[in-house]
């Protein structure tokens, strides 16, 4: 048997952020609408299978599988493909299949994702009928991105249930990621599936008896789906305790699982808490999927191979649990725990009986992974358990329950282990020069300088203020501007003579949108001296000396200042228009936009006309705009008016 040394490839409302789903059937599925839909042929996008022995020849440079799917560009939009059906009821279902010939399973990423209230998206597996969703307004993201997935086979069915108010929904598929075969690359046996049932039989489920006095721990352990450039790949991890016990929703993991593959998209990373079987046997079907979709970056070392993420909010009713550390060194660890998901598998727990000891050596991991130097690491094996590719960046308790460490990588031939290496928790912790590079900043901020922290449940969630200024981009007050808040919960305020609003407790670990709207008398400020003044500018004349000029004289919204703006300029002056068919009276933008190229604002694309706020934790009162008064250049408009 020839050990294996290698970089583990462990892969394997506050609802507005968490990947909520609703549960229930698609309308196909449900007795009232089976027999009606089912008579229908469902338009399919065929996608040609990728080179899968070239994904295999690119995994094999790292010695191991770096990625279980790649990706395939796909162009799948509600407005254009599928087939809307309206249903004896007078209700709307659009459906439309995607199929890869030979995947072992699909993972869809969308880039655009809107649902309006109402709205019901379901995405089902034809291989097993499992069904995700129903996904609704309270699943989607600020920023319009989606991930579904791993749905099992080669073919997924996509099925929306439009609300009755006949509300739009912006739907746009832009990628299928192609699940394929990685036990036949190790020369193994041909998996059943990607992830569910495909770790090896000597792993041990987290709920048999090796994980009786872990219960509560392996509330905090998830697996990740993470989504690069060049696929999507799989990692564990676990939700870790600050001093200040507060529910800001860390995460600890290995930095090696963001170098897997180039570009790692990070809003659409997947957190699955309580992917595990109800007992010591695996089950028939995979359970129910209790996700949170998206993160942040916030600190990172390659020596200790830490990785901290700040996660989207997570739903108060996941109950999960932030896991205490230590950075204390003595004495080592006499016993030590791993709870993980080996290739992306059910949640299982290894035990090495023996005492962990400092690794004494230099850890080559090669290529893009570097080294890490001697001492950096905890040396430990199993004596019950193994890991794998799926397990990496997994936490390391000692005895007391604490984390010392996250799993880095080892050498390991089948079920047979030789060492898993962790990277030292009291070295992530202040060994780096800067916040970005280690965790004290983050997990200490009141710096109180504590060497152990106990684990707690997730804590409940206060509330907190927005609020902030709009003035006009020359610096006026602007009173009456209407301020929408959605995400986590919805509100509508107006501003006060001096430009101010105020939404007062809103609900804390949640996302939200602001957006101020004002949509009244379009010709205010606008006079023949402004189609003078855009005229100039598109002759070259005398060009607007300020990006928000420019942007006022695009008076019909092109992104570009031309004739055609003086028309619609002039049609308001005569009466001919009342309104600007394309535009609104007044745009509004962050307070703190700047233009790369002031002289060419919109290259590179206009800032968005809101603000969004991830993760509320604390008062922001500084969601200030500016607004533009469309066709006025010259600043003459009157604000309120």
């Amino acid at each position: 048997m020839r050990n294996r040394f290698t970089l583990l490839f462990l892969f394997f409302s506050f609802w507005a952020t968490a990947q909520i789903s609703e549960g229930g059937l698609p309308p196909s599925r449900q007795p009232q609408f089976e027999t009606f839909l089912k008579a229908e042929t469902l338009p399919t996008l065929l996608l040609a299978p990728p080179d899968v022995e070239k994904a295999w020849r690119e995994d094999a440079v790292n010695e191991g599988p770096t990625r279980f799917a790649v990706p395939m560009a796909t162009d799948l939009s509600i407005d254009r493909q599928g087939k809307w059906t309206t249903l004896p009821s007078g209700e709307r279902v659009w459906r439309c299949a995607v199929e890869s010939a030979g995947a072992k399973g699909l993972v869809l990423i969308f880039d655009q994702f809107v649902l309006p209230e109402g709205g019901r998206f379901y995405v089902s597996s034809v291989k097993n009928g499992a069904v995700f969703g129903a996904y609704t307004t309270k699943s989607c993201l600020p920023d319009g991105q989606f991930l579904v997935g791993v749905v099992d086979g080669e073919k997924a069915i996509l099925e929306y249930h439009a609300p009755a108010s006949g509300a739009t929904a912006r739907i746009h598929l832009n990628r299928v990621d192609y699940a394929y075969d990685q036990n036949a690359m190790r020369g193994e046996t041909p998996s059943a599936s990607l992830d569910f049932g495909d770790a090896l039989a000597c792993n041990v489920n987290v709920n048999c008896a090796a994980g009786n006095n872990w219960q509560t721990e392996k509330k905090g352990v998830a697996r990740i789906l993470m989504v690069f450039a060049g696929g999507s790949a799989w990692c564990s991890g676990t939700m870790i305790a600050n001093t200040a016990g507060t529910p800001e929703p860390y995460f600890f993991s290995a930095h090696h699982c963001q170098l897997l593959l180039p570009s790692p998209n990070f809003s659409l990373w997947r957190f699955d808490f309580d992917y595990e079987s109800a007992n010591c046997s695996n089950p028939a079907m995979a359970p129910p999927l209790k996700s949170v979709l998206g993160c942040t970056l916030t600190s990172w070392r390659q020596e200790t191979d830490f990785m901290l993420l700040k996660l989207n909010p997570i739903p108060s009713n996941y109950g999960v649990y932030f896991n205490g550390w230590t950075r204390s060194m003595s004495p080592a660890p006499s016993t030590t725990t791993y709870i993980h998901h080996p290739r992306g598998d059910l949640k299982k727990i290894t035990l090495d009986a023996n005492p962990a000891a400092i690794h004494g050596g230099t850890l080559n991991w090669g290529g893009v992974f570097g080294s890490s130097a001697a001492n950096t690491h905890w040396r430990v094996g199993a004596t019950t358990g193994i890991y794998e590719s799926g397990s990496s960046g997994c936490p390391l308790f000692d005895p007391q329950k604490r984390i010392v460490g996250s799993l880095h990588g080892g050498a390991r031939d089948s079920c047979t282990i030789t060492n898993a290496f962790f990277g030292r928790f009291d070295l992530s912790w202040d060994a780096g020069t800067t916040p970005t590079s280690r965790l004290k900043d983050w997990l200490d901020a009141g710096n109180l300088n504590a060497s152990t922290q106990n684990g707690y449940w997730q804590p409940a969630v206060g509330s907190f203020d927005i609020g902030g200024t709009v003035t006009t981009h020359w610096g006026t007050p602007m009173p009456n501007v209407t301020v929408q808040l959605s995400g986590g919960a919805t509100a509508t305020d107006v501003t006060d003579a001096q430009g101010n609003y105020l939404f007062e407790n809103v609900p804390g670990a949640a996302n939200y949108t602001v957006t101020p709207v004002y949509d009244v008398n379009d010709g205010n400020g606008v006079s023949t001296f402004d189609a003078l003044l855009i005229n100039k500018h598109t002759l070259d004349i005398e060009p607007f000396d300020s990006p928000w000029k420019i942007i006022a004289g695009d008076a019909n919204r092109s992104n570009s200042v031309t004739t055609f703006d003086i028309s619609e300029v002039r049609k308001i002056i005569l009466g001919i228009n009342s309104a600007f068919p394309s535009n609104t009276s007044w745009r509004f933008f962050p307070a703190t936009t700047t233009f790369a190229n002031p002289s060419q604002p919109f290259s590179g694309g206009l800032p968005a006309e809101n603000i969004t706020i991830s993760n509320l934790q604390a008062d922001n009162l500084n969601a200030s705009f500016k607004g533009v008064k469309a066709g006025d250049v010259n600043n003459s408009a009157t604000p309120g008016q």
